[in-house]
């Protein structure tokens, strides 16, 4: 039986699929890995030009290039570390592009807790306003943070977690200590 018009109205629409800024991708791909030859074609294969970027990217095709990315750059690593490489260059890369050069230069002004704390303002320039992040502190030099990601492996996001952090002018450590289909909780120390 089909729903009435009234019923779709009144049922919640599905959130948006998010999208990714074309300056992550150059943050990873052309900043952070250099990418030449067989990775370009193959990225362009998925449907990024290096040479031609759009504005921005289905997280679907992220998700691709990232995988991509993991096994053409890293794949003598286990998947975690892999993932986590992926994530730490990524952080790199991007630091060097027009939006993540802003704040990449305050980071070593700011120090590891307010980066820390500045995690969902970040998240937003690299275009994903859609994760909740909850934090919660584990002494002067901790935070535990919940956040609803579906789409990143958590290992991508600790790796870029640990690399702003060094950015910040701090030594961190993160644990992946839970993931679900909804997310994934992070202890990081520093």
């Amino acid at each position: 039986m089909t729903p009435s018009p009234l019923r779709r109205h009144l049922e919640p629409a599905a959130p948006p699929v998010p999208r990714v800024p074309s300056s992550v991708f150059e943050g990873l791909f052309v900043r952070g890995l250099k990418a030449t030859g067989r990775l370009v074609q193959e990225l362009e294969a998925l449907g990024y030009d290096i040479k031609k970027p759009e504005v921005d990217y289905p997280i679907q095709l992220w998700q691709r290039a990232a995988a991509l990315a993991r096994q053409e750059v890293f794949g003598d690593l286990s998947d975690e570390e892999a993932y986590r490489q992926v994530g730490r260059t990524l952080v790199n890369g991007f630091a060097e592009t027009l939006v993540g050069r802003v704040a990449a230069v305050a980071l070593p002004m700011i120090g590891p807790a307010r980066a820390a704390e500045r995690i969902p303002r970040y998240l937003s320039m690299m275009g994903r306003s859609d994760i909740a992040v909850t934090m919660t502190s584990v002494g002067e030099r901790g935070r535990r943070l919940l956040l609803t990601d579906r789409y990143n492996r958590p290992e991508l996001m600790a790796g870029g977690l640990e690399r702003m952090l060094e950015l910040a002018n701090a030594q961190a450590r993160i644990t992946v200590e839970e993931r679900s289909s909804d997310g994934y909780r992070l202890l990081v120390r520093w």
